[in-house]
């Protein structure tokens, strides 16, 4: 009878064990605390991940499988696997190369207060790069998006107000949020194009990358992401070497470079950005996604 109820205690141990291990490790995805390692969940080929407006992980929730989640690290890391004049377009329809050997900078969430510092950085090296803009940034400061157009910079559309769950409304939500991002846009800068569409969090769903091909927009993702949002992970000078270090170690002919310029204090990845531009122009040609 005791080796029969200490088996049994024994088991119930091992099975608390268990549940703890598996809630923690829920905690840790759902927060955003997943290895940084450079290659983006999601759009390079794990899981996507939610990066809210203000850098809070914690407010946002745990990532779900997206449209984005299908494709493999390796393959998408790979020129051949993006949409390009060179090559089919992926099955998924998220464009997360270059399609050449050039590499792409994007920035996210802005304008921002910072976005006039990154500009005259960007205009000082002779670089072109992708701004993803968000419809209530552009609202704010409309001036900002028209330097980046007279500096010949690419624009791209990141819905109206960084709503990571827009994939999962109807369509017609989706075009509404979509065509009133564009239309602010044309408020600031008329006739510019708009070319490209990023879900927030890369959390595209079929829906969406739908609608925006529709819009005539191509739905693009990234192969290099620091994780410059995450201020709750890394904070100032931690941040920038941590910035500086993913984007050295990972980028490779073809990539597309996820950063931010909006969304919160973005300091940090200015000064990256002041030790990174001179190193990747003199590594790679960097280019402005096609207009």
């Amino acid at each position: 009878m005791r080796r029969v109820l200490g088996a049994l205690i024994t088991a119930a141990a091992l099975a608390l064990a268990g549940c703890a291990s598996s809630a923690s490790e829920a905690q840790w995805h759902a927060a955003g605390g997943g290895p940084a390692t450079g290659a983006a969940p999601g759009q390079g080929g794990g899981q996507p991940v939610a990066h809210p407006m203000g850098g809070n992980p914690a407010s946002s929730s745990s990532p779900q499988p997206s449209a984005s989640a299908s494709a493999s690290a390796s393959a998408s890391a790979s020129p051949s696997a993006s949409a390009s004049s060179s090559a089919p377009p992926p099955s998924d329809g998220i464009q997360r190369t270059t399609g050449t050997a050039a590499v792409a900078l994007t920035f996210d969430d802005g304008p921002g207060p910072e976005t006039p510092r990154l500009l005259a950085m960007l205009r000082e090296q002779g670089i072109k790069a992708t701004f993803c803009v968000i419809g209530v940034n552009v609202q704010e400061y409309p001036q900002y998006v028209q330097e980046i157009v007279r500096d010949g910079h690419t624009l791209c559309n990141h819905t109206w107000k960084h709503d990571t769950s827009l994939g999962k409304k109807s369509a017609d939500k989706i075009r509404a949020d979509l065509q009133r991002t564009n239309d602010e846009i044309h408020k600031a800068v008329p006739d510019v194009p708009i070319k490209y569409f990023r879900h927030p969090g890369g959390n595209f769903t079929p829906a969406a990358v739908q609608v925006a091909t529709e819009l005539g927009m191509v739905s693009i993702g990234w192969t290099v992401d620091p994780f410059d949002w995450n201020l709750q992970k890394w904070k100032g000078q931690q941040m920038t070497n941590h910035i500086i270090a993913t984007v050295r170690n990972n980028t490779k002919p073809g990539a597309i470079i996820l950063s931010h310029d909006g969304g919160g204090d973005r300091s940090a990845t200015i000064a990256a950005y002041k030790t990174l531009l001179p190193e990747l122009k003199a590594k790679f040609t960097l280019e402005a996604l096609p207009q």
